[in-house]
C-alpha cells in the first residue's frame, strides 16, 4: 500500500470538554469517539494520565472547530484494570452510544480482548497504550494498530548503559504477564550476545512481597538490575530494595518514567532509571505547544502516558478527517500513512505493529528526568553507580 505523510500541527487551547457519560444519539454537530481506561483498579495511577491526554487533546480540537465542523466528544468507560470488562465496554460504545473510533485502554491486556470485539464490530482502535506487539502476531488484525514502541524494547537502553559503564553482571526481573515476559527474553537474548552474565527473576501479578526476590538478587550480586512490569509492583520492588539497604551500581525499571514515580519514592528517585516513549524535552512537531498547554490545564507537566494519548488523537484525527466518517477509508489511512505527532512518527507495518515510534532512556536527577539514552537525544551524562538509598 502506497504510504503518505502527514504532519499534525498543535494548538493549546482551554475549553470545556464533557467525558463520560452520553446523552441519546449523537447529532450531525457531534463526533463520538469512544475510549476504555482503567479509572479504577492496579492501573488507575498511570491510566489517569492517558484520560489526561485524551481530555486534552479534545479541548484543542474543538478550540479549533472540531473534526469536519463537529465538535468532539470523548466518551469513556471505566474498565476497573480487568480486560474482560474492557471488551464488554468496547462492546458497548459500539453498540449503544453509537462511536465511529476508539482510542485504546490502558494496558495490553485490555487492548488484546477489545481488537477481537472490534474485528467484528468493524470499528478502528488505536492501541495507544499497548506495547505488547504479540497482539498482533497471534492473529490478523484488520481494524486495531499498535500507536505506541514495542515492549520487545523495554530493556534497550539499561543494557546499552550497562555496556557503557562496564557492568557486565546483570539481573533481569520480569512480570509473569505477557508484554513483560517478552521483554525479558530479548533482553536476556541480547545481553548475553553482549557478553554479560545474566541472573532472571519472575513474578506474579498478584505478588506482595518482593522480599525472596530480593533476597535472590542479593546473592547474585549484580551490577545492575533492570524490572519489567506494570506500575504497582515495580515500585514495590523498589521500596523493598530500599528496606534492605540493596545498592547497585545501575538500576532501571520501565515506568520509572511515569509521573508520580517522584511522589512515590521521594528522594530515593534520583539515580533510578527508566525507558520512556516521550519526555518534554524531545525536539518533536509541537511539543513546546503541547507542554505548555497541558501545563496550563492541569498545573503540572505531562507524563509520557499523557503524550501517548494526545499522539494518538492526532493520528485520530488525521484517519477521520482522510476517511470522510468511511470506516474503511479511516481504517486504510491507518494502515498506510506516517503521521508526525508529539510523540515521534506513527508508522505500522502490515500487521498493524508499531514501526515509527522508539523509546528512549530517562534518569532521575535531582528530582528530574534527564535523557540519557540515545545520543543524539542526550540532555545529560549517566550517573554511575547510582546514590544509595536514603
Amino acid at each position: 500500500m502506497k504510504r503518505s505523510h502527514i504532519a499534525v500541527t498543535v494548538i493549546a487551547a482551554a475549553t470545556t470538554l464533557v467525558v463520560g457519560g452520553c446523552q441519546g444519539a449523537a447529532d450531525e454537530n457531534t463526533l463520538r469517539i469512544g475510549a476504555v481506561l482503567s479509572l479504577t483498579g492496579k492501573y488507575a495511577p498511570s491510566a489517569k494520565y492517558v484520560e489526561e491526554g485524551y481530555k486534552y487533546w479534545a479541548e484543542t480540537v474543538n478550540e479549533n472547530g472540531g473534526i469536519d465542523g463537529k465538535q468532539v466528544e470523548v466518551i469513556i468507560r471505566d474498565d476497573k484494570s480487568d480486560p474482560a470488562t474492557a471488551a464488554n465496554l468496547a462492546r458497548g460504545l459500539v453498540d449503544k452510544d453509537e462511536v465511529s473510533f476508539i482510542l485504546g485502554p490502558y494496558g495490553s491486556g485490555s487492548t488484546d480482548t477489545m481488537a477481537a470485539v472490534l474485528e467484528t464490530s468493524k470499528v478502528p482502535m488505536l492501541g495507544t497504550i499497548a506495547s505488547d506487539s504479540a497482539i498482533w502476531d497471534r492473529r490478523a488484525l484488520k481494524w486495531t494498530f499498535q500507536a505506541f514502541p514495542s515492549s520487545t524494547y523495554d530493556h534497550e537502553a539499561f543494557l546499552a548503559v550497562a555496556e557503557k559503564q562496564g557492568y557486565d553482571r546483570i539481573t533481569i526481573v520480569n512480570e509473569e504477564v505477557g508484554f513483560s515476559t517478552a521483554a525479558a527474553e530479548w533482553a536476556k537474548s541480547e545481553a548475553e550476545a553482549r557478553g554479560m552474565t545474566v541472573q532472571s527473576l519472575s513474578y506474579p501479578s498478584d505478588l506482595q512481597d518482593f522480599g525472596s526476590i530480593v533476597s535472590k538478587m542479593k546473592s547474585f550480586d549484580p551490577q545492575g538490575v533492570t524490572m519489567g512490569g506494570y506500575y504497582e509492583p515495580s515500585i514495590s520492588l523498589t521500596k523493598e530494595m530500599a528496606a534492605q539497604r540493596f545498592d547497585v551500581p545501575l538500576y532501571h525499571f520501565i515506568q520509572s518514567a511515569d509521573g508520580v514515580t517522584a511522589e512515590a519514592l521521594g528522594p530515593n528517585v534520583n539515580g533510578i532509571v527508566g525507558r520512556s516513549s516521550w519526555e518534554p524535552q524531545l525536539p518533536t512537531e509541537g511539543n513546546e505547544e503541547f507542554v505548555a498547554g497541558y501545563q496550563k490545564m492541569f498545573g503540572r507537566e505531562p507524563s509520557y502516558h499523557s503524550a501517548a494519548a494526545y499522539a494518538a488523537g492526532q493520528v485520530a484525527q488525521a484517519a477521520i478527517e482522510d476517511g470522510g466518517g468511511d470506516a474503511e477509508r479511516i481504517r486504510d489511512f491507518l494502515a498506510g500513512n506516517k503521521v508526525e505527532t508529539i510523540g515521534g512518527t506513527y508508522e505500522v507495518n502490515e500487521k498493524g505493529q508499531q514501526v515509527g515510534m522508539h523509546y528512549i532512556g530517562i534518569q532521575w536527577q535531582n528530582g528530574k528526568k534527564e535523557i540519557i539514552w540515545p545520543e543524539e537525544d542526550m540532555t545529560a551524562e549517566v550517573i554511575a553507580p547510582k546514590a544509595n538509598w536514603a
